[in-house]
């Protein structure tokens, strides 16, 4: 029996598609196993979304290259692979670089050839939680992103296909579900469908479970707002939102090609906060992006404070081979990048903290779904992070009695189931 090692970087998507790996392999009669050094097939499945990631990937292929048997082969996977296929086999002509399809990895391990797909069965990364990925590819084409290099156009997986896999799920002990892709609002544009009706479906299970959604840009959650918003009123569906808005100016906004406008954002956010007053609101902002001015940065400050965002991801722009912005004018230097992304950081977690502090005191419901250092973290019905003492696998009340700027303390009072 032929051996492999598998290990998966970046966004739930590509920690979906790792797990689909694992699933495929094993149903195909290959033994997993922990130790590289000691598998037939090591395999990685990259990201490439961020400069600092990239550098990360390639530093971790060169060490594998570096550790592994001689006999053993080392195949690339994933967005890094698909965008950066050339820069991957200077490093070793050794390197088997497959990009994002299983298929071309069904054809290097010499199986019968298959997609991904959500009705592979996964081997789950966490005990309680199961990542289904519903698409893949996107609508847009920012100038920044490489991922679209590596992902090209919208294909929306079935809902038949989804409804299986999340009926897998529940039955394999999963309490939360993350709905991934790389961009949930256009889900289903494809195939006559769309998000809202997809959950439709996935909430007619019965259970006590969770499901957290995962990104989607704002002007595709405009087309869906109505109809998506009437399903919060189902407390299986964590009040959450991950908008990212990427910059508080418009006229970035335009260089880097995204499709709505900081007014169109804020508007998304007002309309949510009316129909579920407590959800809360992640967001994803690029700081130095080519041409942006101290004034540009001063607004996406100034939208920060106005929103008071629960979670705000910060990046430094960073330069992707191949996209439009690699080669635009104004580039801003590293020294105030770095400056402006902790300028941010730090005026987001003022912001955070103060909020967080308002709900010290409170009891809240909880699922305790992962396991943490010396305890676990739990997840309020807003997907706020909660740690506690105990209560893993269950969902219980707490109460909130310590307020951080990323996550709460909490006292365990009780089981509810």
């Amino acid at each position: 029996m032929k051996s492999f090692f598998v290990e998966g970087y970046g966004c739930s998507l590509n920690l979906s598609e790792t797990e689909q790996v694992a699933g495929f392999l094993k149903e195909n009669n290959f033994e997993q196993i922990k130790d590289f050094k000691k598998a037939d097939f090591v395999i990685i499945n990259t990201c490439s979304v961020k400069q600092v990631t990239e550098q990360r990937m390639l530093s971790r292929i060169c060490f594998l290259l570096e550790h592994k048997k001689s006999l053993s082969k080392l195949i690339v996977m994933g967005c890094l692979a698909s965008a950066q296929n050339e820069t991957i086999q200077k490093i070793s002509k050794e390197i088997i670089v497959l990009g994002t399809s299983l298929a071309l990895l069904c054809r290097v391990l010499g199986v019968k050839e298959k997609e991904f797909s959500p009705e592979i069965i996964p081997v789950k990364s966490h005990e309680l939680i199961s990542i289904i990925s519903i698409s893949t590819g996107c609508l847009g084409n920012c100038a920044y992103c490489s991922s679209r290099l590596a992902r090209k156009n919208l294909h929306s997986y079935s809902v038949e296909s989804i409804k299986f896999a999340f009926k897998k799920a529940l039955e394999s002990g999963s309490k939360e579900i993350w709905i991934t892709s790389q961009d949930l609002g256009c889900y289903g544009f494809d195939i006559n469908s769309s998000l809202p009706e997809l959950l439709k479906e996935l909430l007619k299970n019965k259970g006590n479970f969770r499901i957290r959604l995962g990104m989607m840009n704002p002007n595709h959650f405009l087309k869906i707002r109505k109809e998506l918003m009437q399903l919060f009123s189902d407390e299986r569906l964590y009040q959450f939102l991950h908008l990212p808005v990427q910059s508080g100016s418009d006229k970035v906004l335009k260089a880097m090609n995204r499709k709505y406008s900081v007014k169109d954002f804020v508007s998304c956010i007002e309309y949510a906060r009316k129909i579920v007053p407590q959800i809360s609101i992640s967001t994803d902002i690029i700081v130095g992006f080519p041409g942006e001015s101290e004034q540009d940065f001063k607004k996406s400050l100034d939208l920060v404070k106005k929103i008071r965002f629960d979670v705000v991801n910060v990046s430094r722009f960073g330069k992707r081979k191949g996209t439009l912005a690699e080669k635009m004018p104004n580039q801003l230097n590293e020294l105030e990048k770095k400056e402006r992304s902790r300028h941010l950081a730090e005026f987001f977690d003022k912001i955070a903290l103060e909020k967080n502090k308002e709900l010290v005191g409170r009891e809240v419901l909880c699922l305790v779904s992962e396991k943490a250092t010396n305890g676990f973290n739990g997840r309020t019905n807003e997907y706020k992070p909660v740690f506690l003492k105990k209560g893993f696998g269950y969902l219980v009340k707490a109460k909130l009695v310590l307020a951080r700027a990323h996550f709460f303390e909490g006292e365990f009072l009780c089981l509810v189931e």
